[in-house]
């Protein structure tokens, strides 16, 4: 294991939970679970974009994708809290429930493609 690659997934895990954390303070007004619904689809853009980036040719280093991809977008999006609020709103409203579900799973994956397709597009 290469110490310096932890360390810079360790940046960007702080960076992006720090991030996590504070856009509910930002956004205020969007009550549970929209926060987590908002946040986990914007990262699943940025992800498509990524690797939308990597698949045209960007030239990405390793550390650049390992601080962006798995350090700052994974600890950014969440998937406990995700768990955990899809039970809760279940709890409350059944249909409430699975529509959070459903927009968090098929909207990541839709953004994801979007975000990848669109950088494909865009570079070539």
């Amino acid at each position: 294991m290469d110490v310096r690659l932890i360390a810079i997934v360790a940046i960007g895990g702080a960076l992006g939970a720090v991030l996590r954390y504070i856009i509910p303070f930002l956004i205020s007004s969007n009550p549970m679970p929209f926060n987590t619904l908002s946040i986990n689809l914007l990262g699943s853009l940025l992800i498509g974009v990524l690797f939308g980036a990597l698949a045209s040719g960007m030239a990405l280093s390793e550390e650049m994708v390992l601080l962006i991809g798995t350090g700052f977008l994974g600890a950014f999006t969440t998937m406990s809290t995700f768990a955990f609020e899809a039970l809760q709103v279940t709890q409350e409203n059944t249909n409430m429930g699975f529509a959070y579900i459903l927009a968090t799973i098929f909207g990541s994956i839709f953004l994801a493609w979007l975000g990848y397709s669109a950088v494909i597009q865009i570079a070539s």
